[in-house]
């Protein structure tokens, strides 16, 4: 039943009655029914068999095709229990027997749920741990490529591809590594310690690129 319970490409038999009537639905339980019978050795009237199909249909019409044809298969190889008494039948049994299979359906429904929410659990955690690792690359690129600004005026020109005018980039670049001279020639007499020029220059540079960066986005 783990394939069929509830699935949503299989008609049920209210699809089968929106799209054709319920007199089809009706001659679908019955077809079932007379096949669950003949295997027995029992027959019905057709008005006790339209009784019986009428009353599965109207409990029952969420049920899809391939629900229906599980249940009758139960049913007649008398896992769902006994409804043929010597030569009649107990309808009130088949009903119970009916009953006693939706709740089946149910946990298998539940189940199948609860595998999803699961599921999507599981990929949710894979999901933040893969954007939690893409995280740590891109700082660690980030990082290294930084380091290589520091070390080469090349690599610090494709870092940093937006400089302003005001400084010599290479004025810029020896600032931002902590070169003296080049930090007198930006801040005159009042330089202050290396790693604050570096984290001042290095912001304003960061925050000119991304300026420029939005205006030539506009163009």
């Amino acid at each position: 039943m783990c394939d069929v319970a509830n699935a949503g490409n299989i008609p049920t038999l209210a699809d089968v009655n929106r799209s054709f009537s319920n007199s089809t639905s009706v001659e679908i339980i019955t077809q079932h029914l007379k096949s669950v019978l003949s295997y027995a050795g029992v027959e019905l009237t057709d008005a006790q068999l339209a009784e019986t199909a009428l009353s599965i249909l109207s409990s029952y019409w969420y049920l899809n095709l391939a629900e229906l044809c599980i249940f009758f298969s139960q049913l007649k190889n008398g896992s769902r229990g006994q409804f043929v008494w010597g030569s009649k039948i107990n309808n009130q049994a088949i009903m119970v027997a009916l009953a006693d299979f939706c709740k089946d359906r149910r946990r298998e429904i539940e189940r199948k749920e609860s595998a999803k929410i699961r599921q999507d659990t599981e990929n949710g955690y894979s999901r933040s741990e893969m954007l939690s690792k893409d995280i740590v690359l891109g700082t660690k690129g980030i990082r290294n490529t930084r380091e290589e600004a520091m070390q080469s005026f090349e690599a610090f020109l494709k870092f940093f591809p937006y400089l302003p005018d005001r400084y010599p980039p290479e004025v810029l670049w020896r600032a931002w590594r902590g070169d003296n001279e080049a930090l007198q020639t930006i801040y005159g007499d009042k330089i202050p310690a290396k790693e604050v020029a570096e984290k001042d220059i290095g912001m304003y540079l960061c925050n000119y690129n991304i300026a420029k960066s939005k205006e030539n986005e506009k163009i």
